[in-house]
């Protein structure tokens, strides 16, 4: 009968980790994970470029506050200045721009539009006007259908009786567009003249802040 001792020397050795092993294994995980100082310093690095970032981009854009003036020399300031229904710092005309040119016309002239036909016989002239205050607008199109007219667009104050400035005149013409500011209070408008050999028709459109439009006789 085998003996107990003899059992026990001829079993297999347990397995497991010897003591250098598991010193080993421990050493390997230590330096797999980040230090202390490792992580303070990513951190502050971390901290460092949010702070930049606050103060070069999101001030200027989100609250138009730029200290470093970098926002500026990016074009980040102006985002904020267009959000807030403004062009440029302070509502200030941009640069190379008179700051005192118009760009919204103010008036209290209700909006009106027109639309006119007339018909010329061979040979004959008729004047359309538009009364109307200085400085008020309006566009105009006119066409013809038959052949085409001599016109003269011009004005005139109240009481000017002969006098009267030309402000465009061409020959031969079928149509015309543009705008009109009115230089003075007065009438302004066309005169067309029928120089073909049949009748010609003229509409015209015209659509601003004006008084009337009228076929002068």
């Amino acid at each position: 009968m085998e003996s107990r001792e003899t059992r026990r020397k001829g079993s297999s050795p347990r397995q497991g980790r010897s003591p250098v092993q598991s010193q080993a294994a421990s050493s390997d995980a230590q330096q797999s994970l980040p230090s202390t100082a490792s992580l303070v310093k990513a951190t502050t690095v971390a901290l460092v470029i949010a702070g930049i970032l606050l103060v070069v981009a999101v001030l200027p854009v989100e609250f138009g506050i730029d200290p470093t003036g970098m926002g500026k020399a990016l074009g980040l300031s102006s985002m904020k200045a267009d959000s807030d229904g403004i062009s440029g710092d302070d509502a200030q005309a941009p640069d190379g721009a008179s700051a005192t040119a118009e760009t919204v016309a103010k008036t209290e002239v209700p909006l009106r539009s027109d639309t006119m036909t007339l018909v010329l016989q061979p040979g004959e002239g008729t004047e359309v006007k538009v009364e109307m205050l200085a400085g008020e607008r309006f566009v105009f199109e006119w066409t013809t259908q038959g052949g085409p007219v001599n016109f003269d667009m011009h004005g005139e104050e109240p009481n000017a009786g002969d006098k009267f400035t030309s402000y465009w005149a061409d020959v031969q013409k079928e149509s015309a567009r543009g705008a009109f500011v009115a230089p003075v209070s007065g009438t302004h408008g066309w005169f067309w003249r029928n120089r073909t050999e049949g009748p010609v028709s003229v509409t015209l459109n015209t659509s601003g802040f004006y008084e009337r439009l009228f076929r002068a006789q």
